[in-house]
């Protein structure tokens, strides 16, 4: 999971809505492709001692509580749990702690390795014993070519005495090759190395050509060994404009990427504060689906244009973005939990072309599915996340469907990485021309850091010495209130040398810890002559004036080098728009016994939908539903009972309609026979 720094917050004016009405329409005969049931992917932990991320025994030896390192075996209750939900394919090590991972300490006698009792040959027999296939996750910024290409002799060679690796995995208790297809070269590789180890040179972060050029490299060294493995590269994370880093790397690798890695998280969100309110938040969130389907129109676009092919997509991290516990941790709700099964429709849509998709992640840790470590004798507590592939699992068939929609829609202002909706949709424009934002710059003096104002630029120099959090340059402006504006400036650098680089930060002048209201511009690092960069920012109903500093934002390491700043302007504009959004989200498939199955998303966030299921050609017989329903921002971490999955019996009507009320913020499963 990448680590979310920035966050916009938008308030949505309160409406209620009365339940409308709705129908949807099935059609039979009518099949536009097959369930592709890797889908239903999970991340499971293993991370490594010195690398970033959890490197705690839970993490190291137990998998986050899927492995018993006392007995060298999978925990039977988890192995249960994930062959229940469907995980069908196992991502391996996880997260950015993979930067630096040495898949060669984690093989061999485990007497061996007292700090990584799960490592590489317990992970593969997790995954038999969950029946899911091996996806393992390759350290981009440690290690070397041929070190990837020993691991595919390590998995799928013979024990024949001419391969030394294969020798080991026999002796770890696999005579017969593990027969592994599918890895990744890298985690989330264009957020960098995420710490200052000077054996991985401090705070590095790959250039889109290095990491071309590295994964050429690998697949390169990989096919020598083996033709059947597929090695998929770093696209995107988030929602990026695609023209950046995903186009650099597109265009250098284009026909020989064999698949490409998206990591899906919307909506970004990190208060503690309760603001703005849970229903404001969703019915945000409920608005993005459609969104990241044109986001996929626009990747495969790309990826047709640069290979020549439709190269698949592997969503090998989706969630939500809440990193964040009060008023309660909003990625254990069911309100989050509706936003995910919202997501497996879209990655279930065969003009995706999404090869996969593993949701982070399946136990324990800060996001499972699950939690509890039923081997030290704790009672296994299934998530809001876990019903919707539960659901799936239990009551969806193979061949998908076509289905009409008639329901009402509903409009947002977007925020929280989220566009805004509105009817029929409309386009960016700007409105005026740009005004410079006039007087000097206010300068807080800091030990360390001077800072000089010369003809409207002011100067920051960075001594090197620390990952300094820097803000002390600003000027401000009045600004309407709910009013969105471009901020553009000039950026200079002279050797900057980290991480994160020289950028502007755009917000209230209340402040971030009174408003928690801010955004902020690419940065510029190295060395860089004038280069304009944009930030786009909504103010707040209450904001009166908008304040713009010189930013550098800490994490990237000790930085040195000057950074200037000037030509400061503001424009005001009007959002691109995208189309109002229904309210009821369907997806319809077939069993092979003729059972037609359907998964239905109420996004209302207030009320429940009465609607009608129709089918033409007749059939209904009998009808049973199961619908996940409780209150929006309910966890069940204190009580099961409050968020759960209920059987009900749609009213069948005659052999050509059933009808069912759908609750407010639920997913329902029927089955029509």
């Amino acid at each position: 999971m990448h680590k979310i720094i920035l966050v916009l917050l938008i308030t949505l004016p309160s409406f209620a809505l009365s339940a409308p009405d709705a129908v949807i329409t099935i059609h039979p005969d009518q099949t536009y492709g097959k369930l592709n049931r890797w889908v239903f992917g999970a991340n499971l932990i293993g991370y490594q001692v010195g690398c970033y991320g959890d490197t705690s025994p839970v993490g190291t030896n137990m998998s986050e509580g899927m492995w018993n390192p006392e007995k060298s075996q999978p925990v039977p209750e988890m192995v249960q749990a994930a062959k229940k939900a469907g995980v069908s394919v196992a991502r391996w090590p996880g997260g950015c702690g993979v930067h630096t991972y040495n898949w060669k300490k984690t093989i061999g006698p485990v007497s061996e390795r007292p700090d990584q009792k799960f490592g590489l040959p317990e992970y593969l027999l997790l995954c038999k014993s969950i029946g899911a296939e091996p996806l393992i996750t390759l350290a981009d910024y440690a290690g070397t070519a041929s070190d990837a290409a020993d691991l595919v002799e390590y998995l799928n060679f013979p024990n024949d005495g001419k391969h030394p690796w294969a020798k080991k995995r026999a002796d770890d208790g696999h005579p017969a090759p593990w027969n592994v297809t599918w890895f990744e070269y890298g985690n989330e590789s264009e957020h960098g190395l995420h710490t200052n180890n000077d054996d991985f040179g401090k705070s590095k972060r790959f250039t889109p050509e290095q990491y071309a050029n590295g994964y050429l490299e690998y697949r390169i060294a990989m096919r020598a060994v083996s033709t059947r493995i597929k090695l998929g590269a770093v696209v995107a994370t988030g929602f990026p404009d695609l023209s950046g880093w995903a186009t650099t790397v597109c265009k250098r690798i284009g026909p020989t990427m064999d698949f490409a890695i998206h990591h899906s998280y919307k909506v970004s969100y990190s208060g503690n504060d309760g603001k703005p309110d849970a229903r404001t938040i969703f019915q945000i969130e409920y608005s993005a689906a459609p969104q990241i389907q044109t986001y996929y129109d626009q990747m495969n676009a790309l990826l047709r244009s640069t290979a020549g092919y439709k190269v698949p997509i592997a969503v090998t991290e989706f969630n939500s973005g809440f990193v964040q516990d009060s008023p309660v941790p909003y990625r254990h709700t069911l309100g989050n939990a509706i936003h995910n099964a919202d997501m497996l429709s879209v990655f279930l849509n065969p003009k995706n072309n999404i090869i996969m998709a593993n949701f982070w992640e399946f136990a324990n840790e800060y996001w499972g599915q699950v939690a509890g470590f039923p081997s030290r004798g704790e009672k296994l507590q299934f998530r809001p996340q876990y019903y919707p592939f539960l659901m799936y699992t239990q009551h969806f068939g193979e061949a998908l469907l076509k289905a009409d929609v008639v329901s009402s829609t509903f409009n947002t202002i977007g925020g929280l990485g989220v566009q805004p909706t509105n009817n029929k949709g409309s386009i960016f424009k700007l409105l005026g021309q740009p005004q410079a934002i006039p007087g000097n710059w206010t300068i807080s003096e800091i030990s360390g850091y001077p800072a000089s104002q010369v003809n409207g630029a002011v100067t920051v120099q960075f001594n090197g010495k620390e990952d300094f959090n820097y803000y002390h340059a600003s000027i401000s402006t009045p600004a309407k209130p709910d009013t969105d504006y471009q901020i553009t400036g000039e950026i200079k650098t002279t050797d900057i040398s980290s991480l994160n680089g020289a950028s502007l930060q755009v917000g209230d002048t209340r402040g971030w810890i009174i408003t928690k209201s801010a955004i902020i511009s690419e940065d510029v690092k190295g060395t860089s002559d004038w280069k304009i960069v944009k930030a786009f920012y909504r103010t707040l109903p209450d904001t009166s004036s908008i304040t713009v500093s010189a930013r550098r934002i800490s994490g990237g390491g000790p930085i040195s080098g000057t950074a200037s700043y000037r030509n400061v302007r503001i424009q005001q504009y009007i959002p691109a728009c995208l189309p109002a959004t229904p309210f009821l989200g369907v997806t319809a498939s077939k069993k092979k016994d003729g059972t037609i199955c359907l998964m239905v998303v109420n996004r209302n966030v207030d009320a429940p939908i009465t609607t009608s299921i129709r089918i033409p050609t007749g059939q209904i017989k009998a009808a049973d539903a199961w619908q996940l329903s409780g209150d929006l921002d309910a966890t069940n971490e204190k009580n099961p009972d409050k968020v759960k999955v209920s059987n009900i019996s749609p009213k069948v009507v005659s052999e050509h309609e059933a009808t069912i009320t759908f609750p407010a913020h639920s997913l329902t499963a029927i089955e029509l026979r």
